[in-house]
């Protein structure tokens, strides 16, 4: 079956490449055409068939692959939307962003399948509805975790018709091998998010001085993405006070394999925390929405979980003190939770393959009815 793949794919995001991957090993026997914020990137580094997202402006209809686009998504049988956390209005042009590339397949009446995406924050009338207009068309809709189940339902979207599940990247394959980590090594993510960057530079400015005097500490700090919420913003006053590595990973594999290094992780980002998990890294979430919540909370990693709210240099280091006391429990405390999400990702390849067994059986019964 021709597949069409859209999400935030080629925009310099490791952890939506990460899903991206995922979703395409999950599922091989497709032809997939991947709708991405850099085709020829995507094409060199997967192989697969990439054509541009439909562009979001009237003179950038004739500038950037408008004809591509629409030509690929004729030609493709289905669409899968996802995965990532992609309608939220925090940002409110990325809810623009997604309705517009969806308008699009409404129009050519092409069956939509969202999958494993997050939902929300929703905090304005338009963002609410355009999200509502987005999943209301799809015909099988898969989401990562509760909150954002509960988001859809206050849009009146029934809850029979959205499966928890969880982030593709999840089904990442990794060395269960352990490699010798650096003794007092720090791999660290950051990331900007409106009003609390000073706050953000200003706590680990501290924290990592103090760690870097006491225990002569090494820190690699992870930039996650490096266009639009530039991870660099935050990042870069913090690496000239204490000074350290700077890693910008071209792929998630190039993550897992710094972080199997590390004694010890500290992060912002969602898929720099899946990566702990998937290394069994002893790390210290800093929560700044849901989808950190949705890993860490009601489970038995909470305790190491901190509220962006909650951000100082002393509760970093209190919470990094029990993190270091608890340091191998924290192992067996992420692999129980890994399991636990390995098992809900694979949902996802079930809900889509059922999916696609619906809609091949419905053309066969179209087909059938035609001739007679």
């Amino acid at each position: 079956m021709k597949i069409g793949l859209i999400g935030n794919y080629g925009a310099t995001n490791v952890g939506d490449e990460a899903i991206l991957r995922a979703i395409l090993k999950s599922h091989t026997g497709h032809e997939f055409t991947v709708f991405s914020s850099n085709p020829s990137k995507t094409h060199k580094e997967l192989g697969v068939k990439a054509v541009p997202l439909f562009p979001l402006g009237f003179r950038s209809l004739f500038r950037h692959g408008f004809k591509r686009s629409m030509k690929a998504l004729r030609s493709v049988d289905v669409i899968i939307f996802g995965g990532g956390g992609l309608m939220q209005d925090e940002y409110l042009l990325a809810c623009f962003l997604w309705a517009w590339q969806v308008f699009w397949v409404k129009l050519f009446k092409k069956p939509m399948f969202i999958y494993a995406t997050g939902v929300g924050p929703l905090k304005t009338w338009i963002g609410r509805r355009l999200t509502r207009g987005l999943y209301d068309y799809a015909a099988g809709i898969t989401v990562r975790d509760h909150t954002s189940q509960n988001q859809l339902h206050r849009l009146s979207l029934p809850l029979k018709n959205v499966e928890i599940t969880s982030d593709p990247a999840f089904l990442f394959k990794h060395a269960d091998s352990e490699h010798s980590r650096v003794p007092h090594s720090y791999i660290i993510s950051l990331r900007p998010w409106l009003k609390y960057n000073p706050k953000i530079i200003s706590a680990f400015t501290q924290y990592l001085q103090k760690l870097k005097e006491e225990k002569s500490a090494k820190f690699t700090f992870v930039c996650m993405q490096r266009i639009k919420e530039h991870d660099l913003k935050v990042i870069e006053p913090v690496l000239k006070k204490v000074d350290g590595q700077l890693l910008q990973p071209k792929h998630f594999s190039e993550l897992l394999e710094a972080m199997r290094q590390s004694e010890f992780a500290i992060g912002m980002r969602y898929h720099f925390l899946i990566a702990s998990m998937l290394t069994k890294t002893p790390a210290l979430a800093i929560s700044y929405s849901h989808k950190v919540d949705s890993l860490y909370k009601h489970s038995i990693l909470e305790p190491y979980m901190l509220p962006i709210s909650e951000l100082t240099a002393e509760h970093l280091e209190k919470k990094m003190s029990r993190l270091s006391v608890d340091y191998n429990n924290v192992k067996v405390y992420q692999k129980r939770r890994l399991e636990d999400l390995k098992e809900l990702a694979e949902k996802n390849i079930e809900y889509f393959n059922g999916f696609i067994k619906t809609l091949t059986e419905t053309k066969e019964t179209d087909r059938v009815s035609e001739q007679n």
